[in-house]
């Protein structure tokens, strides 16, 4: 069974396109929720954090302060690549273990891995190809503004910390332009899966 990384800038409209996806059928792997899964509360990754960062690590709900960790971990290479090497193999274990649930169910033609820092964390090595929601840069800024109401100097921030999406752009085999309306994009995301289908059936 095809693995498929989809991937996309922070506000490029990725989410969209993964409820298209799961519409027809693709098995989606949500990394951000395993991502989030493996410091809740009593987690063992929590645990591992909390050990490394000090006690400031936990609100007092025992909830992680991620707020704090990211204050620690923003501009600091060394303390990110620590909280990485704690969190990344947990991660990918999560991952293999949604990916053997639904190859197990078999009732999906292709698993896509909804990863919205693949090329970040250099995880399209794990992938057998890898699609991109991509919007200008121009429309992804004004996007992040309105919706998370930041000012130019926050959201360009943001939009910063991650690869640069024409960067992301040049690294894909397949690309959802989602800078026009939802139809275009739903015509794209049709068009390419049932290249991606009949690719499977070859």
């Amino acid at each position: 069974m095809l693995h498929i990384g989809l991937t996309g800038g922070i506000a490029s409209g990725k989410s969209t396109v993964v409820t298209m996806l799961r519409k027809l059928g693709a098995g989606i792997v949500d990394c951000d929720v395993i991502a989030h899964d493996v410091v809740e509360p009593g987690s063992q990754g929590l645990q591992a954090v909390a050990e490394a960062f000090g006690p400031k690590t936990l609100l007092a709900d025992g909830s992680m302060d991620r707020a704090y960790i990211g204050s620690v971990v923003f501009g600091d290479k060394a303390k990110k690549a620590q909280l990485e090497a704690i969190l990344f193999p947990l991660i990918h274990a999560g991952i293999d273990g949604e990916i053997k649930k639904i190859e197990e169910n078999k009732k999906n033609p292709v698993i896509f891995l909804d990863m919205p820092l693949l090329y970040e964390v250099k995880y399209n090595s794990y992938v057998d190809e890898t699609w991109l929601v991509y919007v200008d840069p121009v429309t992804q800024l004004t996007r992040l503004m309105k919706r998370n109401g930041y000012s130019e100097s926050e959201a360009l921030a943001r939009i910063h910390a991650q690869l640069p999406i024409d960067e992301k752009r040049s690294l894909a085999q397949v690309i959802i332009d989602n800078t026009g309306s939802p139809e275009e994009t739903q015509e794209q995301v049709f068009a390419a899966w049932q290249a991606l289908i009949d690719r499977i059936k070859g």
